[in-house]
């Protein structure tokens, strides 16, 4: 993981998501090496446990309010189940100080990837003060866009896309893999162009 500068607000939104993931403690720490791909199967094993999810969810076919409260319960569910399993299993002497390190890696990392999120926001929406033209350009380019792809694809496929993205991204910026295809677009041989 990189290595983030901590402002003390910053600090004290660690302390605070320290506090409310404790019992996920050791939960965390396996996910965070798959969803950082440490090893060569977790992008497979991503995508399978995504795609066995939706496939679920589409085998139910549950009209939206009750999709939401089936998802509501499992959350709730395994925010119930997977502290008292780590808390059976791991005794307190199973945590060690570079587990500490991690689990504080981990934390710092949440709250500088939202912190960072907020502040994008923040700038977009700054802009219909700065520049409320492209504010306004891009807000109903977008929209629209949105809407005309909602309407055109089957809304549990895009969530699943989303989804799948939202958890590859990481590992795909931990490897560098983005940084690469960029790097042979630059290199990729340019037109010249004839008079």
């Amino acid at each position: 993981m990189a290595e983030f500068i901590v402002s003390p607000n910053q600090e004290q939104q660690v302390k605070k998501l320290k506090r409310f993931l404790e019992g996920w403690r050791m939960a965390l720490l396996p996910l965070k090496s798959i969803i950082l791909w440490e090893q060569q199967w977790h992008p497979c094993a991503i995508i399978g446990s995504v795609s066995f999810l939706y496939t679920l969810i589409w085998l139910l076919d549950l009209n939206s309010l009750a999709t939401f409260a089936v998802i509501g319960l499992f959350l709730n569910f395994v925010d119930f189940i997977v502290p008292v399993i780590c808390n059976s299993l791991y005794g307190p002497s199973a945590w060690t100080g570079q587990h500490e390190k991690t689990f504080e890696e981990v934390c710092k990392s949440i709250v500088a990837t939202y912190n960072k999120s907020l502040h994008s926001i923040h700038q977009f929406y700054s802009l219909r003060e700065t520049s409320p033209y492209m504010y306004y350009i891009l807000s109903i380019s977008l929209l629209l866009t949105l809407a005309w792809v909602a309407s055109s694809i089957n809304n549990i496929f895009l969530m699943y896309i989303l989804s799948t993205v939202m958890l590859l991204t990481p590992g795909v910026r931990h490897r560098g893999i983005f940084n690469t295809l960029l790097t042979m677009v630059n290199m990729a041989p340019k037109s010249v162009k004839s008079e």
